[in-house]
């Protein structure tokens, strides 16, 4: 899932806990409530499906399974709750940080793919919903040969908090290679500059000893 250019780029998660500030939910709330045409403090499927697609790449067809997902109670309609949280997630795709958000609130992601309350998560329930995180075919497989210890083809709640672990110490092996790229990439501009530099100066110095030749032939010839 890809999030278009909207709103949700101003807003971002706090790094420590992967929540919005105090502020942020405020201007969510003010949003939410220009989606809540009806003022009933929710919103049905078609204001959330406008909304989704303005925010996101999801077709149809996702969009309305992200809502069945959120809308745990069946009442046809999303409240401001589940919006918020809704909210957090797709903030957290933007940013690139939907691993850290796994992490800190691996119990109500857990919760939200265990479509049946089996308090487990089928390979096919993560196949299904596995999308809302970047999940997609060879990724859910890989999740399960790795973290279904028990081998019942399904996560319980500590199989998927290994998940989550596993995520963030994998997210931050990638932070930790994007800081030495950019650093090797600041080292080589860097020595760019010192080569370009050096390059001039060895001009200037070959170009004042030219000078300085022309100079003494022309005196000896006047002489």
């Amino acid at each position: 899932m890809k999030i278009k250019l909207s709103i949700l780029q101003y807003l971002h998660l706090d790094k420590t806990y992967s929540f919005l500030t105090a502020k942020n939910v405020k201007i969510v709330l003010e949003y939410f409530k220009l989606l809540d045409v009806h003022d009933q403090m929710a919103i049905n499927d078609i204001q959330f499906y406008t909304f989704m697609h303005h925010v996101t790449n999801l077709n149809k067809s996702r969009i309305y399974k992200v809502f069945d997902m959120l809308d745990v109670d069946g009442s046809g309609q999303i409240d401001f709750d589940e919006f918020y949280l809704l909210v957090c997630i797709l903030i957290s795709i933007q940013d690139k940080e939907e691993k850290q958000f796994i992490y800190r609130h691996s119990r109500t992601v857990f919760e939200l793919l265990d479509e049946d309350g089996s308090q487990s998560i089928s390979a096919e329930e993560f196949g299904t919903f596995g999308f809302l995180f970047n999940f997609y075919g060879d990724a859910v497989n890989e999740i399960f040969k790795h973290f279904d210890v028990s081998g019942d083809q399904a996560l319980d709640y500590k199989e998927f908090k290994m998940f989550a672990m596993a995520c963030i110490d994998r997210q931050n092996e990638i932070d930790r290679q994007k800081r030495e790229k950019i650093e090797k990439q600041k080292q080589l501009i860097e020595e760019k500059q010192k080569r370009k530099q050096a390059l001039i100066q060895a001009g200037n110095c070959r170009g004042d000893f030219i000078e300085g030749v022309v100079d003494t032939f022309s005196r000896c010839n006047v002489m």
